[in-house]
């Protein structure tokens, strides 16, 4: 494999590297040794290029993608095996990979890319084809005579490291000391640049940088002289001028002798009682966590405050937290949050009483997601996973006593388009059609010409029934599309209507008490399938010679489903499905995570959304009544309130 030559466009020096990887000092045209048809991929890195042959072989130019002060990037040829030079064109802002310009002729190549805005001197790209063995641009011959581009050989000693280096209090400069004339740049930790500027004629410099560097962090300082030649990094450390997070999460236990919290890793939180007494410290962890022995414990109600400090003295703003009263203890549940809001369904935000923790619980009583109200009353914390399809949450405060909320149910927004509608059918006559779609969602029917010819709800167990007007021809086109109850449209589903006519659908349908058979007519010779609400195939049968039908159905069904029952002939066509309920004869599980408010007066828990729970005392008298909501929370009041110890049923 040839060289890889490269031309540093600001000191017009043209040098050869082996195959291999490189790292670009500064703008650059890079000629590889390649040809176009031979490469992969190439994609971006940071500010790295990396260029995958077909044979598997890859190469590295590192920085290529770093642009200096004046805009000015880097550019690329690559060489065909016919000497064709391929000027590599791409868009610096969005890089998305190569196009390729050739260039016949050296006078070509310098019109065609040196006069196009990249700053590439026509040296640099006339010295790219020239370039042979030698480490710099050889002239050309002519007749057995030669000219020279110079007598002095090239300078390669690199600058040496800048030193003296220091960030100024606010972090917006950089001074130091270096070669004079020499450019400098200043990197952050992870390579990014962030400041460059020129050693001036007393060897020392002053660069103002992008952003403020207030927080401890490590910056690399080059040095890159007019030759290319880059020094090694001198490295320093910005001031720390930002002061911690207020620590948060903050527990106090029932004895009164740890506090534990979170806080800025490796930062000393103090606790302080009355009069600013320091009751302890200790040093957050790598996690942020951190425990605190108290001494003495704190037991009476006292009112604590907190902070945390970093290395460099800078104090956070307080937060406070009531320790716990013994001899009075809190049995005064917070009251309810309010101001809930979510945001994109993950950053669900609100407030309640300070300190208490924030829990939120899907439909089936997971947790997705805690916080700690601050001292402001505010609380911010995130779902996992998002809600953002309408679904139905609880969300409740727990202070540090153990004392819950009454639950509140909060509807998270709906932003998601259901999904295209599905298993679309089309009964005899083309009259009606049928298909699965988001539950609550309106479906639409348009014709190829766009008219609507129908429309129907989506049932509660995903299947919508649609009679069509007129009706839909076999081999006409149809486009389906569903809109759930917050405007979100789906994408449409085209369907053509089959030119086969469907069968008739079940009839007579009936399932026996304890659901497990489904009986019913069917077509002769037809073959009878049962869905659940799932579509989920829980039972088959072939119809007799009568059209009579018994199918087993596994599991049995005996919960009140909704069941989709469809024939189908020896052709694959399917009939509209024909709907049954199945019976209801199964018990409510036992309501769980009973809870009474201190005062006697509520009583909350879980049980199956919809039902209803009663609540009775020991001698069977009613308290009280209350309907299930659609997340499996309750809440009822106590007539009278239950505070002497009763012993209380619900059901």
């Amino acid at each position: 494999m040839d060289n890889i030559v490269v031309a540093d466009k600001q000191s017009e020096v043209a040098t050869q590297s082996a195959w291999g990887n490189i790292n670009l000092k500064a703008p650059s045209v890079v000629q590889v040794p390649v040809s176009p048809d031979k490469v992969a991929t190439v994609t971006q890195r940071g500010q790295d290029l990396i260029i995958t042959l077909k044979s598997g072989e890859k190469v590295t130019i590192g920085n290529f993608f770093a642009v200096d002060q004046a805009g000015v990037g880097s550019d690329m040829v690559f060489v065909g095996d016919d000497g064709t030079l391929w000027h590599a064109q791409y868009d610096a802002a969005a890089f998305t990979g190569f196009t390729f310009e050739d260039v016949a002729s050296l006078d070509e190549l310098v019109a065609g890319i040196g006069t196009a805005g990249s700053a590439m001197p026509t040296w640099a790209i006339a010295g790219l084809s020239l370039l042979g063995v030698g480490g710099a641009a050889a002239a050309a011959n002519n007749g057995g005579s030669s000219s020279s581009s110079g007598g002095s050989d090239p300078d390669t000693s690199a600058p040496a490291t800048p030193i003296d280096l220091l960030v100024s209090p606010d972090g917006l400069r950089l001074t130091g000391r270096g070669e004079a004339g020499t450019t400098v740049n200043i990197r952050d930790a992870a390579g990014n640049l962030i400041g460059s500027g020129t050693v001036g004629a007393d060897g020392s410099f002053n660069v103002t940088l992008n952003a403020p560097q207030i927080n401890s962090e490590n910056l690399d300082v080059t040095l890159t002289d007019a030759a290319g030649n880059v020094s090694a990094p001198g490295t320093v450390t910005a001031p720390d001028a930002t002061a911690p997070l207020a620590p948060t999460d903050l527990a106090i236990n029932e004895q009164g002798n740890t506090l534990t919290g979170r806080a800025e890793p490796g930062s000393t939180v103090s606790v302080r009682g009355a009069g600013g007494v320091l009751l302890g410290t200790a040093v957050a962890g790598a996690d942020g966590q951190f425990s605190i022995t108290l001494q003495p414990p704190q037991i009476d109600g006292q009112a604590l405050e907190i902070s945390a400090a970093d290395a460099a003295g800078n104090i956070s703003p307080v937060a406070s937290i009531t320790a716990p009263d013994v001899d009075n203890p809190d049995t005064t549940a917070p009251e309810q949050p309010t101001d809930l809001a979510l945001t994109d369904g993950v950053t669900f935000t609100g407030r309640g009483e300070p300190g208490a923790t924030v829990q939120v619980r899907d439909a089936a009583g997971n947790v997705i997601g805690t916080g700690v109200v601050g001292a402001d009353g505010l609380f911010s914390l995130t779902l996992s996973p998002a809600q953002a399809n309408g679904e139905a949450l609880d969300v409740r405060l727990v202070d540090a006593a153990g004392n819950s909320s009454i639950p509140l149910e909060f509807t998270a927004p709906d932003i998601t388009p259901p999904e295209a509608v599905t298993d679309i059918l089309v009964g005899p006559g083309g009259t009606a059609l049928s298909g699965r779609g988001e539950p609550g969602a309106t479906v639409e029917v348009r014709d190829a010409n766009g008219t609507v010819i129908g429309t129907g709800v989506v049932g509660a167990n995903g299947t919508f029934l649609i009679d069509l007007a007129p009706a839909a021809q076999p081999g006409e086109q149809l486009s389906l599309v569903q809109t759930d109850p917050s405007g979100n449209a789906s994408v449409a589903t085209e369907y053509d209507v089959p030119l086969t006519t469907a069968p008739d659908s079940p009839s007579n349908l009936a399932i026996n008490a304890d659901g497990t058979t489904l009986t019913g007519t069917a077509p002769a010779g037809t073959r009878v399938e049962v869905h659940d609400a799932n579509g989920t195939l829980i039972g088959t049968v072939v119809a007799g010679p009568d059209g009579s039908f018994t199918v087993t159905l596994d599991p049995a069904q005996a919960n009140g489903e909704l069941l989709d029952v469809v024939a189908i002939d020896d052709g694959g066509v399917s009939s509209l499905p024909a709907q049954i309920t199945a019976p209801d004869i199964t018990a409510p599980a036992a309501p769980t995570e009973l809870a009474v408010s201190a005062d006697g007066s509520v009583i909350t828990g879980r049980a199956e959304p919809g039902s209803t729970v009663r609540i009775v005392a020991a001698d069977g008298t009613e308290l009280g009544t209350a309907v299930v909501g659609p997340t499996g929370v309750f809440s009822l009041n106590l007539n009278p309130p239950q505070v002497d110890g009763e012993v209380l049923q619900a059901t």
